[in-house]
Formats: C-alpha cells, structure tokens, sequence
C-alpha cells in the first residue's frame, strides 16, 4: 500500500509470496472510500491473512501481523482484524474534503518519505473522485499484472511468480461509495451507494468508473406551497362535509325564509 524502507516488511511480503504459491494461503488486501455529500469521507485500507499464513508469517518473523502496521502513516486509526478466519490490520483515515482525500493518499503513498520498489497498491493514489456541480465521479486506472499492482519488489520472490497462482490466492477488492443516485458504473456489484470491484492479477489492465448525481433541492422546494394547499383544500372539504351529516335532513314542516312550507 505504500512504498517502505524497511528489510523486515520486505522479507515478510516475500515470505508471504513463497507461503501462498506453495500453500493453500489467502492474502486480502482492500480499500474501501466513503464520500459524503458535503465531500467529508473516509478512506480505509485492510491487510490480513488467513490463519494458516498468519502462523506461518509469525512463526518466520515473530509478530509478522505487527510489521503491517508500517504500511499506514501516523494519525491514522488502526485496529485488529480477526473475523471469518483473518487476521490482520484495518487503517482508517477521515477527511473534510477532496482536496483532503488526496493529502490522505499522498501520505499512504510516501510514509515516512522513505521509497523503495516495493509499493503494495501504490495506483490508489490516483483515484481521486471529482465534482462538477451535483454530479460526483470516480475513475481509476488499474495496472497489469504483479509489479503493477503489487509493486516490482515482489519481482525478489524466492520462488519464481506464478500469475495464474497468485490470482487464486490474492483477494484484492476496491468499493467505493459515493453520495447521492448512482447513474453510471462497471462495478462488479452495486448495491444502493456501494460499488465494488474485484481486481485479478491476470487482467491485462482495466479502468474503474462511477458517477453519481446528488438530488436537487430545487424540486422539493416547489412542492412544498403545492403540497400545503391540497392540505388545505382537503381540511375545507372535510369540514364542509362534517357540517352536512350533522345538520341532516331539512324538516319538511320548518317554515322556509318566503314563509312557505317545505314541500314534501
């Protein structure tokens, strides 16, 4: 997710490479954005493991799930994640702002300002969603294959890179979720505001793309003076009815105002 200097976070991934081409191991790497309406949101990004890795990357490393840590800068809010058989690490960012979204990913992207070849992911920090008026949109250029997306430091694996491998055993997910209605995506699924896209290591390269449209207030405003008359006209026509069924019948022997009878 970021580029590291460290030897020991080096040796974990590659470690981690030779367990998953070798084992049955899972790795999951994901990134969640949440955008408001007010361009406030939160960015969120998980490493964890199976299990069995993490067994084997503790056994190799010691507190191998520690070392995660160094993939998120200082002030983010980091917790553990063990659930459905992970463990791992779940780093969440805020923002107020676009503009501060892309001060969150420029920070991912260079922790520490250290840099090596070794950067897990570092493509997300391109995926800045704009905003023109009411319309909200989010575009994401993937890159192919390993080194794209998991960075040319991999390349040092112990054993030689199998793609077709790796892709069963590396869950790399990307949702994002953006204000207002959805009109335009290629998510892999789309429920309500969230999309989600599931990236392969064997994809020659692909683009993420949403857009979403806040609704206008305008409309509702409108409405408003339209909706109190009905209310309005609805309560006169109540009223003028009430008024009948308990006056009743007029009595055919009450004298009318011209001093006639009423006539049966």
């Amino acid at each position: 997710m970021v580029k590291i200097g460290s030897g020991r976070l080096r040796l974990l991934v590659l470690s981690m490479v030779a367990a998953l081409l070798l084992t049955a191991c899972e790795l999951r790497i994901f990134a969640d954005l949440v955008v408001e309406a007010d361009e406030s949101g939160t960015f969120t990004v998980e490493l964890s493991m199976d299990d069995a890795l993490a067994s084997l990357a503790g056994a190799e490393l010691g507190d191998g799930l520690a070392l995660g840590e160094e993939l998120v800068p200082d002030g983010w809010s980091t917790t553990a994640v063990s659930e459905d058989g992970y463990e791992g690490i779940r780093s969440t960012a805020s923002f107020e702002s676009l503009a501060g979204l892309r001060e969150v990913l420029s920070d991912l992207m260079s922790t520490g300002g250290q840099s090596t070849d070794l950067g897990l992911l570092d493509f997300l920090a391109a995926g800045l969603p704009t905003r023109e008026g009411d319309t909200y949109r989010f575009s994401l250029a993937i890159p192919a294959g390993v080194e794209g997306m998991l960075g040319e430091g991999l390349a040092e694996s112990p054993v030689p890179l199998d793609i077709a491998m790796l892709d069963q055993v590396f869950d790399i997910r990307i949702s994002v979720m953006l204000p207002g209605e959805i009109i335009s995506h290629n998510a892999d699924l789309h429920t309500g505001n969230l999309l989600v896209w599931n990236l392969s290591l064997a994809d020659p390269g692909r683009t993420l793309e949403a857009e979403s449209r806040l609704q206008s207030s305008g409309g509702a405003i409108v409405w408003v003076p339209v909706a109190a008359a009905l209310v309005i006209v609805i309560v006169l026509v109540v009223m003028v009815r009430s008024r009948r069924s308990r006056a009743g019948p007029a009595d055919p022997g009450v004298e009318q105002p011209d001093g006639r009878a009423a006539v049966k």
